[in-house]
C-alpha cells in the first residue's frame, strides 16, 4: 500500500482577508509550478500558504502534502524531512533524493515546504531537482527571501490593511481589526468591537503595522489587560507577549519571531539593522552609506548588506517617484533601536543622520529661490518622516546656530508645500526651546513665526511674534531682519482688512530687502501681497504691475513657487478689474505649477480663484464646485480666507452662482464639490475635465420618457435614433463612445496602443494616479473588466464626426 502524504494541519482559527493575494496565487500556480510567498516574520505566510494550497487542490483535484521545517536545523535531514512529509519510510540520506524522485515521478500533487529562509540553499537545491524529474509538481514555499531558482514566481505577502487616520464611519472597519476582534472574541468571551473601544483597536492596528502574528500575540493579552492598556505598554515599549502554550518557540512572542530574522543575518546584516533604525521612514541607498557607515562598516559593503537585509524580509524595498527605497516596518525598527542602544552607538548614528539632513536643509534654504527648486522639495517630500525626526535629535543635542538655521529652513519648505501647520509648529518649537536665539537668524526665525500665524489668522500672537522680532532687527541694525517684519505686518494689516497699513508696511518691506540685498526664496511675496492688497482696494493696474514685477524676476531666476504666486496675483487683478475670461490663463498657468510642487495651500487659493472666474462667466455650476473645493483643501492646510476683502469677493460670486442656479442647484452643486478629490478638482480646474453643467429642465422629461419606454424623435434609443448605445448586437461596436469624456477617450485610445498607466503620465502631463482613476471611470462606464477589452472596443467605435 502506498503510503499516505502528511496532510496540511487543519485551521484551528478563522482566516481572515488576503483574498487578492489566493487570487494572485492561484492565478500563478496555473501557468507556473514554484510559487514563494516570501515576507517578513509573523505576516502570515504559512496560513496563506495552507489556504491556497486546499483552494488550489480541491479546484484542481490534486493531493496537498505538507513539510513544516521549522524546527529542521540540519540541511542534510531537508530531504528525509520532506520525505516523511510525503509519507514515505525512513530511507538512508544517499537513498532519500532518489526515492523522492520515484515517489513523485508521476504524481500530480501540490508540496508545501514551510519555513526555508534558514535552509534556503538546501530547499533551492532540492526544489530544482524535484521540479525537474517530477513534472506533475507543484511547490508552494514560504520563506523571509525567495529561493532563488529558475521557474520561481516571488509573491510578497505584505501585512493586512490598517485603518487609516482620521477615517470614519464603517470603513474603519479593516481585514487587521476584523482579525483582531475574532481572536478577542475567542480570547476573552463576549469580547466585541464596538464604538467604545474602535478607536483604540484601530490605534492598536497601526501600532503593530497589520502584522497578523503581532495582533494575535496582541489579542491574547485581553485576558490580563484592556485594549487602553495593551496601546499604552506598546507605545513604552517593543511587545513582549507571551504567545499560546502549544504555539512554536519562534510564535511565543513578537520578539521571539523577530530574533528568529536576527539569528539569520550575518554580524554585518545585524549591525546595518540596527544602524538603518535611526530612519523613521523609507531611506535610499546613498543616505544609508553615508549615514550607516564607519570604519568598522564600509560604505562599500552597505548595498550588499542591505541586498541581504532585502532578501531576508528584514528590510523592505519601497518604489517612490521612480527611486528605489528601503524600509523597516515600525516594530522590526524598534528591535534594531534596541539592538543599537545595547551597542551605544545610538548617538553616534543619530548625530551622523543628523548632520547629514542638517547640512541639506539649510544648503536648500538657499537653493530654493533658483532652479534646484522642483528637486529639494522633491527631496523633502520623500524624506519628510525622518526630517521630524532629526528636528527632534536637534531640539536636544544641536548648538544654537545649527539648530535656528535648520528651523528656517525647515519653515521655508514646510511653507512652499503649503503645510503651514507644521511649519509653525517647528518654528515655535525651536522659539520655545531657547531664550534667545543667535545673531540675526533669531529675527527671521521670529519673523517666520509671525508669517505663519497671520496666514492662519491667529493675529494676536502673530503681532507679539513680530514686536520681538523688531526689538531684536533694531538693536542689530538688521536691514534685512526689519524688511522680513515689515513685510509679516503687511500681511498681517491685509488679513485684518486695513488696506492701507497693508500697502505702507509692504513698500517698507520692499524697500528694506533691496537696500539689504535679501536673496530668498520669500522675498518676492512682499510684491505678491502688495499686488493683492492693490487689487482689493480697487486698483488693477497697480496690482498688474506688482505682478508682473514677480513674474519676471522669478523667471530669470528659475524659481517657480513665488512665480506661480505672481501669475495668480495677475490673474486676481484681471478677474476684479472685471474680465473673468482673460483671467483664466494665468491662474490656470499658476494652479499647473502648483499642481506640480504639491502646494496645497496655493491649490486652494488658486482654485478658489478660478471658481470665481467660472462663476463670473456664467458656468455656475463649476464655479460652485471648485469654490467648495478649494475650502475643503484650504480647511486641511488650516489657514483662513485671507482677510475680509476675500470673504467678500467669495460671498460676492456665491451670490451670482445663487441667482443663476437657484437655491437647490446651488446647494447640489457645492455639495458634490466639497466631495471631489483634489486631483479631479485642479482638472476641471485646468479644463482637462469635463465641467459639469445647470440641469436642464427638459432632463426631466426626457427622464421620464425613457422610463415609459419612450423616447424623443431622434434621440439615442428613439424612434429614429437606431439601436442604444449599450448594445453590443451583431456589428454593434460595444457601448458608445458618447458615454466618455474627451479625456476619457483619448486614455482608453493609449490604452489601445498598449502603453501602461505610467507611460501614459508620462505622455500626458498628469499624476499616474488620475490614469488609475480614469481607466477605473472608463472600465465602469463601459462595463468592462480588463485593458484588453478597452483596446478592442476603442479599435471598433466608430470614427468621431468632425
Amino acid at each position: 500500500m502506498e503510503p499516505r502524504s502528511v496532510r496540511p494541519p487543519a485551521e484551528l482559527t478563522s482566516f481572515v482577508g488576503r483574498r487578492q493575494e489566493l487570487k494572485d496565487i492561484a492565478r500563478l500556480l496555473d501557468r507556473c509550478r514554484l510559487v514563494t510567498l516570501a515576507g517578513p516574520g509573523g505576516v502570515g505566510k504559512t496560513r496563506l500558504a495552507l489556504r491556497a494550497a486546499a483552494r488550489f487542490g480541491a479546484t484542481a483535484g490534486e493531493d496537498v502534502a505538507f513539510a513544516d521545517l521549522a524546527a529542521l536545523r540540519e540541511p542534510g535531514l531537508l530531504t528525509r524531512a520532506v520525505g516523511e512529509a510525503l509519507g514515505l519510510p525512513d530511507q538512508t540520506p544517499s537513498c532519500a533524493p532518489d526515492a523522492l524522485v520515484h515517489h513523485l515521478a508521476d504524481r500530480e500533487l501540490l508540496l508545501v515546504l514551510d519555513t526555508c529562509e534558514h535552509l534556503v540553499n538546501a530547499c533551492a537545491t532540492l526544489a530544482e531537482v524535484l521540479l525537474q524529474n517530477a513534472p506533475r509538481l507543484r511547490i508552494i514555499a514560504t520563506s523571509r527571501q525567495p529561493l532563488d531558482v529558475p521557474g520561481e514566481h516571488t509573491l510578497v505577502v505584505a501585512p493586512l490593511p490598517r485603518p487609516e487616520p482620521g477615517a470614519r464611519g464603517p470603513a474603519r472597519t479593516c481585514d487587521s481589526m476584523t482579525l483582531f476582534a475574532e481572536r478577542a472574541a475567542a480570547v476573552v468571551p463576549g469580547w466585541a468591537l464596538t464604538d467604545a473601544n474602535r478607536a483604540a483597536v484601530a490605534l492598536l492596528c497601526r501600532r503593530l503595522d497589520g502584522i497578523p502574528l503581532a495582533i494575535e500575540l496582541a489579542a491574547v493579552q485581553l485576558r490580563a489587560l484592556s485594549v487602553e492598556q495593551i496601546v499604552d505598554r506598546l507605545d513604552r515599549r517593543l511587545p513582549q507577549m507571551r504567545g499560546r502554550r502549544s504555539g512554536l518557540r519562534r510564535h511565543q512572542t513578537l520578539r521571539a519571531a523577530i530574533d528568529w530574522s536576527h539569528e539569520l543575518c550575518s554580524p554585518g546584516e545585524r549591525l546595518l539593522w540596527a544602524r538603518l533604525s535611526v530612519f523613521a521612514a523609507d531611506v535610499d541607498l546613498e543616505t544609508a552609506e553615508r549615514v550607516c557607515a564607519d570604519a568598522g562598516l564600509p560604505a562599500e559593503r552597505i548595498f550588499e548588506l542591505i541586498a541581504g537585509l532585502v532578501a531576508k524580509s528584514v528590510v523592505l524595498r519601497v518604489d517612490r517617484e521612480g527611486t528605489v527605497r528601503y524600509r523597516m516596518l515600525d516594530i522590526m525598527r524598534e528591535y534594531g533601536a534596541e539592538r543599537l542602544a545595547e551597542a551605544g552607538e545610538t548617538d553616534a548614528v543619530q548625530a551622523r543622520a543628523f548632520e547629514l539632513f542638517s547640512g541639506v536643509i539649510v544648503r536648500a534654504a538657499g537653493e530654493l529661490r533658483g532652479p534646484a527648486q522642483r528637486s529639494r522639495l522633491a527631496w523633502f517630500r520623500r524624506e519628510r518622516a525622518t526630517i521630524r525626526d532629526m528636528v527632534e535629535y536637534g531640539l536636544r543635542r544641536a548648538p544654537d546656530d545649527v539648530l535656528v538655521a535648520v528651523a528656517l529652513g525647515l519653515g521655508r519648505s514646510y511653507a512652499l508645500r503649503g503645510l503651514v501647520g507644521e511649519a509653525r509648529h517647528w518654528s515655535l518649537r525651536v522659539i520655545e526651546s531657547r531664550a534667545e536665539g543667535p545673531g540675526r537668524a533669531w529675527t527671521e526665525i521670529l519673523a517666520l513665526a509671525g508669517m505663519l500665524a497671520a496666514m492662519q489668522d491667529d493675529l494676536a500672537p502673530a503681532r507679539d511674534l513680530l514686536r520681538r522680532a523688531e526689538r531684536r532687527a533694531l538693536a542689530e541694525d538688521d536691514l534685512g531682519g526689519l524688511g522680513y517684519v515689515r513685510q509679516v505686518e503687511g500681511l498681517a494689516a491685509f488679513c485684518a482688512g486695513d488696506l492701507d497699513r497693508a500697502t505702507r508696511r509692504l513698500e517698507e518691506a520692499r524697500a528694506l530687502h533691496r537696500r539689504a540685498g535679501t536673496e530668498d526664496v520669500l522675498v518676492p511675496l512682499t510684491d505678491v501681497f502688495l499686488a493683492v492688497t492693490r487689487t482689493m482696494a480697487g486698483d488693477p493696474e497697480a496690482a498688474v504691475r506688482h505682478a508682473d514685477a514677480v513674474v519676471r524676476e522669478t523667471e530669470a531666476a528659475g524659481e517657480h513657487w513665488c512665480r506661480s504666486y505672481g501669475l495668480a496675483a495677475r490673474g486676481l487683478a484681471t478677474l476684479m478689474g472685471g474680465d473673468p475670461a482673460g483671467a483664466l490663463p494665468d491662474l490656470r498657468a499658476g494652479l499647473r505649477v502648483k499642481r506640480d510642487l504639491d502646494d496645497r495651500l496655493g491649490v486652494a487659493l488658486v482654485l478658489d480663484m478660478v471658481g470665481c472666474c467660472l462663476a463670473g462667466t456664467g458656468d455656475a455650476v463649476a464655479g460652485v464646485r471648485l469654490l467648495a473645493a478649494a475650502d475643503r483643501t484650504r480647511d486641511r492646510t488650516g489657514t483662513s480666507m485671507f482677510g475680509p476683502r476675500h470673504a467678500l469677493l467669495r460671498e460676492h460670486h456665491e451670490r451670482l452662482a445663487r441667482v443663476t442656479l437657484g437655491d437647490d442647484a446651488f446647494r447640489a452643486a457645492l455639495d458634490a464639490g466639497a466631495k471631489l478629490d483634489l486631483e479631479t478638482a485642479i482638472e476641471e480646474a485646468l479644463d482637462e475635465h469635463p465641467r459639469p453643467t445647470a440641469p436642464d429642465p427638459h432632463d426631466r422629461a426626457r427622464a421620464d420618457g425613457h422610463a415609459s419606454g419612450g423616447a424623443p424623435p431622434g434621440s439615442p434609443g428613439g424612434a429614429s435614433g437606431g439601436a442604444p448605445g449599450g448594445a453590443s448586437g451583431p456589428g454593434a461596436p460595444g457601448p458608445a463612445a458618447s458615454v466618455l469624456t474627451r479625456r476619457e477617450t483619448e486614455i482608453a485610445g493609449l490604452v489601445a496602443e498598449g502603453l501602461t498607466n505610467r507611460q501614459i503620465a508620462e505622455l500626458l502631463v498628469i499624476a499616474k494616479r488620475t490614469v488609475d482613476s480614469h481607466l477605473e471611470h472608463i472600465l465602469a462606464k463601459l462595463g468592462f473588466t480588463s485593458r484588453a477589452q478597452v483596446a478592442a472596443w476603442f479599435a471598433q467605435r466608430p470614427p468621431e464626426r468632425t
